[in-house]
């Protein structure tokens, strides 16, 4: 087994994420994973992509945003567009927002898991040593053999306990930040992503998994194109009826062949594209 750590250091904050890096090392190397640490300094995307072609599981402590994860000030190591380089690994990071849309589309991608923040990771310094539990401790619960699922479960509740923690000792802008991280926690495995799109829903409901890749341009397109066809086609058959009635509107005319054609080639286009997502 193995497993690749990124845990880049390029600013005052990343230099807490790092040391946090080091239990997740620990637990990873004592469950037997051979461990790629790439850490300490800036780090490249191609060093991730290298990484990843041997990895199971990938474990990324650093700054992210919604659609990245970063190595560097400026250059993302991992970012939607190359999704599918996580399909088939397990991704535990510890990452502001990542779990937004990164995560969406690997798990889109069939990564085997995503675990991840839908909003930003806080933290504050009189707290450091409950902050580091709690970012490591799904990794911990997976690696002693919990589902995911369950680790998420115990993950939050871990959350609320320490925060309850902090607020007995008087932190209480940790406890906060502490349970607003145990609130922003998403685990995509058995867990499907939430969305407040209501197109998107809409479509999950019609096709399932697959309705997350239906965007929202496209789903304005499909619904323009069924508008406007049928506003078309209304006015067309208006006037044939104001033109010769019925026997007008039953006899052969070539607008009803455009029609038909447009359709037509439109349930091709959309049903190849069905297709192609289906796999």
């Amino acid at each position: 087994m193995k497993a690749l750590l990124v845990a880049p250091v390029f600013d005052e904050v990343t230099k807490y994420s790092y040391e946090w890096s080091r239990e997740a090392r620990r637990l990873l190397e004592a469950k037997g994973y051979g461990v790629q640490d790439l850490g300490g300094r800036e780090v490249r995307r191609s060093e991730v992509e290298n990484g990843l072609k041997n990895a199971d599981i990938i474990c990324f402590f650093d700054h992210g945003t919604e659609d990245a994860l970063f190595g560097s000030p400026s250059e993302p190591v991992v970012d939607s567009e190359r999704a599918g380089l996580l399909s088939g690994r397990e991704v535990y990071t510890m990452a502001c927002l990542s779990a937004s849309r990164l995560g969406v589309e690997a798990w889109k991608a069939k990564a085997r898991a995503y675990w991840g923040y839908e909003k930003s990771f806080t933290f504050t310094t009189d707290a450091l040593k409950d902050f580091q539990e709690f970012a490591v401790c799904g990794l911990r619960y997976r690696l002693e053999g919990k589902s995911w699922s369950e680790a998420l479960k115990l993950a939050k509740e871990l959350g609320k306990s320490l925060a309850e923690g902090l607020a007995s000792e008087g932190k209480f802008i940790a406890s906060s930040c502490m349970y607003y991280d145990a609130d922003a926690l998403r685990c995509y495995d058995g867990e499907e992503p939430s969305t407040k799109c209501l197109f998107r829903r809409l479509a999950l409901r019609l096709f399932g998994r697959r309705g997350w890749y239906f965007s929202r341009l496209r789903g304005l397109g499909i619904l323009g194109f069924g508008i406007g066809y049928g506003i078309a086609l209304h006015d067309y058959a208006h006037t044939l009826w104001q033109v010769g009635g019925y026997g007008e509107l039953l006899a052969p005319q070539g607008g009803y062949l455009g029609f038909t054609l447009m359709l037509l080639s439109f349930l091709a286009e959309f049903l190849d594209f069905f297709r192609g997502i289906r796999g």
